[in-house]
């Protein structure tokens, strides 16, 4: 799996930002010979992309972004909902979010 950093998004700045940094998919011969990149952008869904308007980050800057610790703020319903989850479960309200998390998003193995 590749991860670049977008540089530029004339005509697309609802779909990518300048800066962020956003997974890539395998492209074909063709479209690769064409100068594009497919990436998933903001929307979640992997377009064609002109490669310029890309640079490729490298795996420790990778690694220093994902190792960012993450904060999130629930309401008392659905930390209730977790609570009683995990209790049930016999894991931490953590182990049930990340589960949760899993679940719906196609993440790379853990490194």
């Amino acid at each position: 799996m590749k991860y670049v950093r977008c540089l530029e998004n004339s005509g697309n700045e609802a779909s990518l930002d300048v800066g962020i940094i956003y997974q890539t998919l395998p492209v074909t011969a063709t479209e690769k010979a064409s100068g594009m990149v497919r990436v998933v952008d903001n929307e979640g869904e992997d377009y064609l992309y002109p490669a310029r308007w890309f640079e490729t980050v490298a795996e420790d800057e990778l690694q220093a972004e994902l190792s960012e610790l993450l904060t999130i703020r629930l309401n008392g319903m659905t930390k209730l909902a977790i609570r009683d989850i995990a209790h049930r479960e016999r894991i931490s309200m953590a182990s049930v979010v990340r589960e949760w998390i899993e679940e719906r998003l196609d993440l790379p193995a853990a490194v």
